[in-house]
């Protein structure tokens, strides 16, 4: 800081600190004292678009918001997700010296299309972490469990101990001995992890309006925020880096 933001005067001095830690000043023309702000950050139109996909907004919303056509939008927002990496970042999860890991798994309901085409997304969530380890898009059968199943990495399905409500497709693909069919009591983080993705992903609200139309946007939006989300959590836990 070279002047005094209220008098413009030149003569200030340090002095002290703030609350915050930051470095105070003291004006000696106005006697009044002020703390140097960060220069204003300006986000270009791609960081602000990174952000909005992650919030419950449809597509229109966000053009709207950007003050663009759908026609530029689409394009631009599925390179984002095909950007996306196949498998969820999950830092060195496989690695950690825990010898049993406890995974909790669970399914919830969407629709692509039309409203009368459900479709089930399965996901399966370390308790520990919080970080979800494996997602599969299908029916509410066998095969859908499976699918989810083979999502894990194979280091992860060989020492974890999986929770689920108790659905029936749970103990037809998983080991006995590894199944824990223990009810809704020991899925509470996954039921958690629903909740946040009903609030945050506009596909997946109930009676909404901003629903997938084709299967490839859908699978591809629901990555998007999977892997973002990962990567959040991931930020908070160095030691996984």
């Amino acid at each position: 800081m070279t002047t005094c933001p209220h008098c413009h005067s030149p003569k200030i001095v340090k002095n002290g600190k703030s609350y915050h830690s930051k470095q105070n000043y003291k004006c000696r023309h106005c006697r009044r004292q002020a703390v140097e702000r960060e220069p204003e950050r300006l986000f270009s139109r791609d960081e602000l678009l990174r952000g909005l996909l992650l919030e419950r907004l449809s597509l229109r919303a966000i053009a709207r918001l950007l003050k663009v056509s759908v026609g530029w939008l689409v394009p631009r927002v599925k390179a984002l997700w095909q950007g996306a990496a196949e498998r969820l970042p999950q830092g060195r999860l496989e690695e950690t010296e825990v010898g049993l890991l406890c995974v909790e798994a669970d399914e919830q309901w969407g629709f692509v299309g039309a409203k009368d085409c459900p479709v089930w997304l399965w996901l399966a969530m370390e308790r520990r972490t919080g970080l979800v380890v494996g997602f599969h898009l299908g029916e509410r059968d066998t095969e859908g469990a499976m699918g989810l199943w083979l999502s894990i990495p194979q280091k992860l399905r060989e020492k974890a101990l999986v929770f689920t409500d108790g659905l029936e497709a749970y103990g037809a693909v998983f080991a006995k001995g590894q199944h824990q069919p223990e009810g809704k009591r020991e899925t509470t983080k996954m039921e958690r992890l629903n909740n946040t993705l009903r609030q945050r992903c506009a596909r997946l609200v109930r009676k909404t309006l901003s629903f997938s139309r084709s299967w490839e946007n859908h699978r591809l939006a629901i990555r998007y925020f999977l892997y973002s989300y990962n990567l959040e959590k991931l930020a908070k836990m160095p030691s996984l880096l």
